[in-house]
């Protein structure tokens, strides 16, 4: 017999989404440019991949403020999102149409 289980998850908060945006800009910025923004002297400078690495570390931090605690709220979430609410054979952010429909002045 058919049974409606409801799960609920933590919603990402905005602390969350910074973190996991500053995180992956600093790889991208490695990857791209093969440097990395300081923050205190607002330059950016050339890293090494051993730098990298510890700084991957301090950002991910899963017992404190890090990505690490963050990433799944947000990946999760908007998954979430995505598959209840955005129309299916949209390639971008569009409503379900039976969500846009409901949401139409009458």
């Amino acid at each position: 017999m058919g049974r409606t289980i409801e799960v609920k998850m933590a919603k990402a908060s905005p602390d969350d989404l910074k973190r996991v945006r500053e995180f992956f800009q600093v790889i991208e910025e490695v990857i791209e440019w093969g440097t990395f923004f300081n923050q205190y002297t607002e330059h950016s400078m050339e890293v090494s991949d051993e730098e990298l690495v510890e700084k991957i570390r301090e950002m991910w931090n899963e017992r404190g403020p890090g990505v690490g605690s963050s990433w799944r709220r947000v990946v999760t979430g908007c998954e979430v999102l995505i598959n209840n609410c955005c129309d299916p054979d949209s390639d971008v952010l569009e409503w379900k149409p039976e969500l846009k429909k409901l949401m139409e002045p009458e």
